[in-house]
């Protein structure tokens, strides 16, 4: 099936190609460390995680990244991840809303949980209805206000696509969300996670600091795609000002870095690495690769060769995509 399939072209992930379930080495990751768990109810329904060219009933998909943070690859190469405590356990986004993602969490935790949104995207906080405790930044509720359409488009092409009643999220309520500002601490029982202001690629985008496995979470703020041409994302200028107090404020603190699409981490310099980028940009000494998006002419800031025609880049190092008129 080609990627995205009809209905999904509002998939902010898309440019990553299809159900991304590859090592960087090629292979599948499928074996005794991941587990594969089917979104909805009936146990035929299955996904062929071990062929990328195949995207059938929508699944999750868990793997330990650390003793205590686990990667959960939801539909449409969106990730999440929860971090458990002694006492309590934490979720950061939610994905999409297109399958039961409640019933995964509870099967992998029985700790109070608390929700955390990187932001309001539709490919990361749309499953949060399923949850009583949800956070968020509150300069990203507009943000979540504007994809709801989105969102329903997404569920829409979901329930139309795979022929069977497919687990939806009902639609986030806004007013349910939990301010969740930069500087606080959640405390998990043998864990602390800070919440650290990331703003960029929306105005209220956040990463999280799990301090004591020294893991950074930074959703889409920093990664191998990193959208920063989108209506509501800020200029380059503001967005390496605020990295740059971002890389300030965790440096030391961490040795691995986990993103929300594609291999789901990427090397531990990522804020780095797109400081420097960010300086060619500014300095017209980027590759400015064109690329368009919806209504948009972008600029890829590192020229990068797709693995396939529709598929990731060939490789994972960290990347800007932004808009020339908005530096």
């Amino acid at each position: 099936m080609p990627w995205p399939p009809a209905g999904l072209t509002v998939h902010l992930g898309a440019l990553f190609g299809r159900s991304h379930l590859r090592r960087r080495d090629g292979h599948p990751i499928v074996g005794p460390e991941v587990t594969r768990v089917t979104c909805c109810q009936q146990s035929d329904w299955t996904e062929s995680m071990d062929d990328s060219s195949t995207v059938g009933a929508p699944a999750f998909v868990t793997e330990p990244v650390s003793p205590h943070v686990t990667r959960i690859r939801g539909p449409y190469d969106a990730h999440m991840y929860l971090v458990t405590g002694d006492e309590r356990a934490l979720l950061i986004d939610t994905g999409y809303g297109v399958g039961d993602l409640a019933a995964l969490v509870a099967s992998l935790t029985d700790l109070p949980l608390t929700v955390v949104l990187t932001h309001g995207h539709v490919d990361h906080a749309f499953g949060a209805s399923q949850f009583p405790d949800v956070r968020m930044h509150p300069a990203d509720l507009p943000v979540l206000a504007e994809h709801r359409l989105k969102s329903r488009q997404v569920h829409a092409d979901a329930a139309a696509t795979h022929g069977h009643p497919v687990f939806l999220a009902p639609e986030v309520d806004p007013s349910r969300i939990t301010p969740l500002h930069t500087g606080e601490r959640l405390e998990l029982g043998g864990l602390s996670v800070a919440v650290l202001a990331a703003p960029g690629h929306t105005p209220g985008s956040l990463a999280l600091l799990v301090e004591e496995e020294r893991v950074l979470i930074t959703g889409d703020v920093a990664n191998q795609f990193t959208f920063l041409f989108l209506p509501e994302s800020s200029t380059v200028t503001d967005y390496l000002a605020a990295l740059l107090d971002l890389n300030a404020s965790t440096t030391g603190a961490y040795d691995r870095v986990l993103i929300s699409h594609g291999a789901g981490e990427i090397a531990p310099t990522v804020l780095e690495d797109l400081l420097a980028l960010g300086r060619r940009v500014l300095a017209g000494t980027d590759d400015g690769v064109p690329f368009h998006f919806e209504d948009v002419d972008a600029r890829i800031a590192r020229a990068v060769t797709p693995a396939t025609d529709d598929g990731p880049p060939a490789d994972d190092a960290p990347n800007l995509v932004y808009d020339p008129q908005r530096l």
